[in-house]
């Protein structure tokens, strides 16, 4: 268990090369929370890895916040006014583009207290995880062309330096395109968005694959694929990860037993849960409450 040093304010952009995330590419905030998490034992794995510091992407952030599709600019929204409130004890909301020129003023002196599980709610958590899961994209041919060019950069000193800028706007660029590109249709993407909030929200009694798939107005077959096309996996592998990261927020923010949090996301019993939990995150859950209380606190 970690308590991870904060990257200040900054944007990561991952893109992953080999390891179990291969192929898929990923954005990452970092602003000024706390990090806990579990350094598990894993295989090997390599990434490109590109941050944005202060105030470098202040502008572009804000335009590609208002170009963010309806569902997933208003979930943003909500997260920029939480911080906001957070980052200043509280008050009325205010408009995005002053949020983000706070949280990337240079001059700010922003208090780095708890993790952000203890600073959002449990609903907002889980909205914002469902969005980081929609922006995670697969690596394109245009950006593979350009990891390989930063790989293998002639250059060296000055000249080096500069490259690499370039190649790495250009890789963004690449990958910010693909956001707002969405790999459905309209009327499409409206089932999965349906199918993934109910999952999302009754992770104790989710209905079956075939239910689901008559709720939102669709066929097993297509909310399968459809899944893989937005989240990049099955309904019930997403479901599994919900289950986890509800978890992880109540054995961080409240004072159940670990039988009792077991239940609340769905398991039947206190087995299956650590297994399925030491297999995400690579510690039991009761070793991972005392430890995040402990580091929390």
């Amino acid at each position: 268990m970690m308590d991870a040093p904060s990257y200040g304010n900054s944007l990561e952009f991952e893109f992953n090369l080999a390891g179990s995330a291969a192929g898929y590419g990923f954005l990452i905030p970092h602003l000024c929370y706390r990090d806990l998490s579990c350094l598990r034992p894993s295989g090997r794995v390599f990434k490109v890895e590109v941050f944005f510091k202060l105030p470098a992407l202040r502008t572009q952030l804000q335009a590609f916040v208002n170009n963010l599709p309806p569902r997933q600019q208003a979930i943003t929204e909500r997260f920029l006014q939480a911080m906001y409130r957070y980052y200043n004890g509280g008050g009325r909301d205010v408009d995005s583009s002053r949020i983000i020129n706070r949280l990337f003023d240079r001059n700010a002196n922003l208090p780095t207290y708890l993790t952000l599980e203890q600073t959002v709610s449990e609903t907002l958590y889980s909205d914002m995880w469902a969005i980081a899961r929609e922006s995670s994209g697969k690596i394109t041919p245009a950006m593979e062309r350009v990891l390989g060019q930063i790989l293998s950069c002639p250059y060296s000193g000055s000249t080096r330096r500069i490259y690499l800028k370039r190649k790495a706007l250009r890789l963004v660029a690449l990958y910010l395109e693909t956001l707002l590109r969405p790999p459905l249709s309209p009327p499409e993407l409206d089932c999965i968005y349906q199918a993934e909030a109910i999952l999302r929200t009754n992770t104790a009694n989710p209905p079956p694959l075939e239910t689901l798939a008559r709720q939102v107005g669709t066929n097993r077959r297509k909310l399968n694929e459809g899944f893989h096309q937005v989240y990049g996996i099955t309904p019930f592998g997403y479901l599994r990860d919900c289950r986890l990261l509800q978890a992880q927020w109540l054995l961080i923010n409240s004072e159940q037993s670990v039988e009792e949090i077991a239940a609340m996301v769905g398991y039947t019993s206190r087995s299956r849960f650590a297994s399925a939990f030491r297999q995400r995150l690579g510690v039991n859950p009761k070793t991972f409450q005392i430890q995040a209380w402990q580091y929390a606190s």
